[in-house]
């Protein structure tokens, strides 16, 4: 028995360490703080082609390939799915490398789509393959990992940048070689040896092989389809109707398509804003932020009585003061302003979605958390997509950098006023606190009153 939970223990430790490691090099890319440079200054496409034609794809790859993820990663047991993203990687950086016209360039967005969507599969595979009771310890060591190469890769590509001789392309490679190394670190990934309580996503169900006549199958499969979207149905029944579920989801929903729509442009304003290159500090901003948000998200979650007494009107206040944070770097044209409101807007991005994540979470039963999680970033990458056709796509309105800046403060500003007028109609007319909690939906143990809309 002894050598039995020893050979668990190692396997374990292992299995968590090849995971950091996988999770360390998938996010080392030092070229990524310089991609729209890149783009420009070495690949030669012009700034209208890099905003308005190329990183659109993105966004409309995005939505359809986190469906298909979020609805097959139980399925297919995790693994394949990381893997699939790293490949989705692999082939992003060799398009980078290699590839000289827009259409591959809207190619390498789509395989980069892959990558981000494929992220659920290692998030998901933690809670499979580790004891319920090392959940909370190996997620805060993956999100460590993560983190440390995103922000090691980023000030590298700056010092590299400014005191060596290397370009552009050659931070390109060093990333091509880093997918690499992590695409050969996850075939070490092993099987997962636990199950999850509940299945979190809504997935078909196989048609089974052995059949026995041919007439038969075609029912059976739709059968099972009809199962697994009336199950999808029962659990957005049971997720969302509580109201407290709903509003903290709502703001989670709309700080996500924020850092989606910002994260997409804001290489492209610092170019335009950009006079000297020289001057250029992109490694260092985003290694700098990523530490910073990384504190506050630490700081949140070791405050955790704190945030269950927080009011939804802070997030609204929060994301009013984002608002300004977009809104700033177009009125006063200065890089370096530009440079200081992306890292707050960063900071207060994180600091929004710990919130929502842990509020949502703390409403809501274990099996149901991620199907909402699930959901919530569906409808968020619906709205990128709407916004980035009507506002970035060159057959749409074709904004600039700018004016994209302007659409994204208008939404931001639009959803707090939207929820201050609702608060005021809730307080004038309706009760402003729910009745009793869903027991359903509360956190098996738990007594405490969902916060209401006016608390």
């Amino acid at each position: 028995l002894l050598y039995t939970i020893k050979f668990e223990m190692a396997r374990i430790e292992f299995t968590v360490a090849v995971l950091l490691l996988y999770v360390f090099f998938r996010d080392f890319r030092p070229s990524e703080s310089f991609l729209t440079p890149y783009l420009n200054e070495t690949k030669h496409f012009s700034k209208h082609e890099i905003n308005n034609m190329i990183y659109p794809v993105w966004s409309y790859s995005q939505l359809p390939l986190i469906i298909a993820v979020f609805a097959t990663t139980d399925f297919l047991q995790y693994r394949p799915i990381i893997w699939f993203g790293a490949l989705g990687y692999i082939a992003t950086w060799i398009l980078l490398v290699f590839g000289k016209t827009v259409k591959e360039m809207q190619l390498m967005q789509v395989t980069y789509a892959v990558g981000t969507a494929c992220e659920i599969g290692y998030k998901s595979y933690v809670y499979v393959a580790v004891p319920r009771e090392d959940y909370s310890r190996v997620s805060l060591y993956i999100s460590g990992a993560a983190l440390l190469g995103k922000s090691m890769s980023a000030l590298l590509s700056q010092i590299l940048s400014d005191y060596s001789p290397m370009t552009y392309l050659d931070l390109n490679y060093l990333s091509l070689a880093s997918v690499c190394l992590a695409m050969l670190i996850s075939l070490f990934i092993q099987k997962p040896q636990y199950l999850a309580p509940q299945s979190s996503t809504v997935n078909p169900v196989p048609c089974q092989e052995s059949a026995p006549p041919m007439h038969d199958t075609a029912p059976s499969c739709l059968t099972n389809c009809k199962n697994s979207v009336l199950t999808g149905l029962k659990k957005a029944k049971l997720s969302y109707g509580s109201a407290q579920t709903r509003r903290w989801a709502y703001w989670a929903i709309v700080t996500t398509t924020l850092y989606y729509m910002v994260d997409n442009s804001s290489q492209s304003l610092w170019k335009d804003l950009e006079h000297d290159k020289k001057k250029r500090f992109n490694g260092y901003v985003n290694g700098v932020e990523f530490l910073l948000s990384s504190f506050v998200s630490w700081i949140l979650a070791r405050h955790s009585k704190t945030i269950e007494k927080l009011p939804v009107t802070t997030v609204a206040v929060l994301t009013l003061v984002v608002s300004a944070t977009t809104l700033l770097p177009t009125i006063i044209q200065n890089l370096y302003l530009a440079y200081c409101c992306d890292a707050v807007f960063n900071i207060i991005i994180t600091s929004i979605i710990t919130i929502t994540t842990f509020k949502i979470a703390y409403s809501l039963k274990t099996d149901l958390y991620g199907f909402v999680v699930g959901v919530n970033v569906c409808v968020a990458g619906l709205i990128d997509l709407i916004f980035t056709f009507i506002f970035m796509d060159e057959h749409a309105l074709s904004f600039n950098p700018r004016q994209q800046y302007w659409a994204y403060t208008g939404f931001a500003v639009l959803n707090v006023v939207a929820f201050f007028v609702y608060k005021g109609v809730s307080l004038m007319f309706f009760r402003s606190e729910d009745p009793n909690p869903d027991p359903i939906l509360v956190e098996d143990g738990a007594d405490e009153p969902l916060l209401g809309l006016d608390q």
